[in-house]
């Protein structure tokens, strides 16, 4: 094997820990004020929010909150509750709106969150001073066409928070690409253990099987950065090397062949060629298209890439397409998860998809798929969770193979003051 782990700076690791920080309801809350409100979080997208009054609610544990462009032409966020009786201001997930007007009592405010309106103002005592009634706002900003919020105090820039992955990332230009899919998956696990699946290939042999037909996750390579980011580099466009080398292209990989106009064919006993093959061929197609892949490696234009940004985002993309995966806890369950999946690619779009929500039986009745890979990946989770509440088990021991997770959970302790 040759994996190679690329610390940026000295990064800490955690190897083992006990099971509680899945299963015990009484770091719920302590998890969501030392975790999730002092990172900044994925709310959505930035085309969601392409003219002023459009708006969406990135609902997350026991908050909601609202995003929307303002008549200045800025994003404000603020808690989505109104300022007289704390009622949920507005109930859509998404929309466009010249104001934001409270069901109950009829408080009107503008998109910057001023209060514009109180019915029968007349019979509140002197001391309600509309001016600082207007909604509570939360930190807003913006990177490559996602939408972050902070429900911190002071936060630190989000370009700081995602250190040297703006300037790694930055040929991709996901801002560019369109929502073609929009996903919500209801898991029975904790959201940790959704990130762990996500933070190691350990399982990738025996979990799926088609990659050793595509990806050769002997020969990755591993990025630790500050903050509990990660990353992770698997040759694409070829075979694993744990397994006999075939004569002719895979079924996957001949197909990958024919998507660029190569004929597989012509890599019979060549099957080690195909991956510098379609480098060059998807190179030379971009020349032809405004030269859009000069700015890419050939690993970037064949391999298989992910990020993990800390806490909950997993980014698996490619030069043409991302999937943003995000795992929602629940407020107070640490048994249930929602997961995200939203797929984008560099592709036109007519009108948006609407988000699909469903249980994960229904993927395993085969109403639903998030892809075979993703529906792969989840399908453990709950029996993962069960077995993490058995008298059986209590401590978790992870291998350098898993040098994410082992960073993902040193960042968490450390958050949590453990």
């Amino acid at each position: 094997m040759t994996r190679e782990i690329i610390e940026h700076g000295s990064q800490q690791r955690s190897r083992s820990f006990a099971k509680t920080r899945y299963t015990a309801a009484d770091l719920v809350q302590t998890e969501w004020e030392r975790v999730f409100r002092t990172t900044w979080l994925l709310a959505g997208l930035e085309q969601d929010l392409r003219t002023p009054g459009d708006f969406f609610v990135f609902a997350i544990g026991s908050e909601e909150i609202l995003v929307t462009r303002a008549t200045d032409g800025g994003l404000r966020a603020f808690y989505n509750v109104c300022q007289h009786r704390g009622l949920r201001l507005v109930p859509d997930e998404r929309g466009h709106t010249r104001h934001f007007r409270c069901p109950y009592h009829a408080w009107t405010y503008d998109s910057d969150g001023t209060l514009r309106a109180v019915p029968h103002r007349d019979a509140f005592s002197a001391e309600l001073d509309t001016s600082t009634r207007g909604l509570r706002r939360v930190a807003v900003d913006t990177w490559d066409g996602m939408v972050f919020v902070h429900l911190g105090n002071d936060p630190e820039p989000l370009s700081q928070f995602l250190g040297p992955l703006v300037t790694q990332l930055a040929p991709y230009r996901f801002a560019e690409m369109n929502l073609v899919a929009d996903q919500t998956c209801r898991l029975n696990c904790n959201w940790k253990a959704v990130i762990d699946n996500f933070g190691e290939l350990y399982h990738v042999d025996f979990l799926h099987p088609q990659h050793r037909s595509m990806v050769d996750c002997e020969n990755d390579t591993v990025h630790l950065f500050a903050n509990g980011h990660t990353g992770v580099h698997v040759p694409g466009a070829t075979v694993s090397p744990r397994f006999p080398l075939p004569k002719k292209p895979t079924p996957i990989l001949a197909a990958q062949l024919a998507e660029v106009g190569l004929a597989p064919e012509t890599f019979i006993d060549r099957v080690p060629e195909i991956r510098g093959a379609i480098a060059a061929r998807k190179r030379a197609l971009g020349q032809a298209d405004g030269n859009r892949y000069a700015a890419f490696t050939d690993d970037q234009l064949t391999d298989a890439w992910q990020y993990n940004l800390f806490p909950n985002i997993v980014l698996s993309f490619g030069v043409d397409y991302i999937w943003i995966m995000r795992a929602r806890p629940h407020a107070e369950d640490p048994g249930r998860t929602d997961f995200d999946k939203l797929t984008l690619a560099r592709q036109p779009m007519a009108t948006r998809p609407v988000r699909d929500e469903f249980d994960y039986a229904a993927v395993i009745r085969g109403d639903k798929s998030m892809t075979i890979t993703i529906d792969q990946d989840v399908s453990l989770l709950k029996d993962v969770q069960r077995g993490m509440q058995s008298a059986g088990f209590d401590t978790v021991w992870l291998s350098e193979e898993e040098a994410r997770v082992q960073h993902f959970h040193a960042e968490w302790e450390r958050r949590m003051g453990s």
